[in-house]
């Protein structure tokens, strides 16, 4: 079965500032991050059609909108707060 999903990460390309990473069916489809204005959503270009579902990815911005105010991660990748 296909599936969202969303993983805490660091950047190497960006000082290892924290992102988070949107998955469908295990492949990245998007990112979340901090910008110099607020959170910016890079969606990458895909020859899929996908159907996101609004009530998880609302919680999921505003997941990141507290997450990246405050970056604790912990060792296994989950957000502590």
């Amino acid at each position: 079965m296909k599936e969202w999903r969303a993983d805490w990460t660091n950047d190497p390309n960006d000082d290892y500032n924290l992102i988070l990473e949107i998955l469908y069916d295990d492949e990245d489809v998007a990112v979340i991050k901090q910008g110099k204005q607020g959170l910016i959503l890079k969606w990458y270009a895909s020859q899929k059609a996908l159907t996101l579902p609004v009530d998880w990815f609302l919680g999921l911005l505003k997941d990141a909108q507290k997450g990246m105010s405050s970056p604790i991660v912990s060792q296994d990748g989950s957000l502590d707060t």
